[in-house]
């Protein structure tokens, strides 16, 4: 016993230290997304002084590398989530994490919760079985008791059913959220833009709520911040819930 403490100590030191590092890179990135999304905002602006109007958003337009051709940006702008250096760390981070995440748990702890599961389990069939003997038993006239009976719900079905709702953060195979792209959405009638990026960090989270922007789930810049570039996620990949939103990877 004396062994396995000094195990879980040493290895809790061990995560505790990986994960410290790991949001110290997650906020280094943030903080590149926020530099980058005032960069674009700056070239978007820049742009519109030169020809009246913003540049254009969708699908198929991509403002990064336009105003790249238009030599108004040095570099294409990308989420750091492309281009950093700290994602090979990332991937093997989040790899180990995932197995030594299962491995402590499979030392310390007890699966309490299944074994409980388990044994109501039992109870509830043997009690189902019990109940419809004792019903077959019964005369005719206590049908609605065999009702209730033959509608008893099963508790294990309720919570496959309640794993299976369970919404789950989608993730790439380096181990970042697949929201991590910059989104652009213009429109000239108004002579409106937005830039929204998401920030991953711990650290940088309560900067996404307090933007004054309409998606609190993203950090928001531009001269109209009620734009939507609100974005949803699926096992397919990332697309806008609004028209007219240009998606950078």
């Amino acid at each position: 016993m004396r062994y396995l403490t000094k195990f879980v100590i040493f290895f809790s030191l061990i995560i505790f230290m990986s994960t410290f590092s790991i949001e110290a890179m997650k906020a280094s990135r943030d903080q590149l997304r926020i530099f980058n999304a005032h960069a674009l905002s700056k070239s978007i602006q820049f742009y519109y002084s030169l020809n009246g109007d913003y540049p254009e958003s969708g699908l198929r337009n991509n403002v990064s590398e336009f105003l790249f051709n238009e030599k108004l940006l040095t570099n294409t702008v990308r989420d750091p989530a492309y281009t950093s250096a700290t994602i090979p760390f990332n991937y093997y981070y989040y790899k180990s994490f995932k197995t030594s995440r299962n491995i402590y748990s499979s030392i310390i702890s007890f699966d309490l919760n299944n074994y409980i599961t388990n044994i109501k389990n039992k109870f509830y069939n043997s009690l189902l079985n019990a109940n419809k003997t004792e019903t077959q038993s019964l005369p005719q006239t206590n049908n609605q008791r065999k009702q209730n009976l033959d509608n008893w719900v099963d508790e294990n079905s309720l919570i496959n059913n309640n794993t299976v709702e369970t919404k789950q953060n989608q993730f790439d195979n380096n181990g970042i959220p697949i929201e991590c792209v910059i989104a652009y959405k213009s429109v000239n009638t108004t002579n409106s833009y937005e830039i929204s990026v998401f920030l991953e960090s711990r650290f940088f989270k309560e900067k996404m709520k307090w933007d004054g922007g309409y998606d609190n789930n993203r950090y928001e810049i531009g001269n109209d911040l009620k734009l939507n570039t609100e974005l949803s996620t699926s096992k397919d990949g990332v697309k806008a819930t609004s028209e007219g939103v240009s998606i950078i990877k």
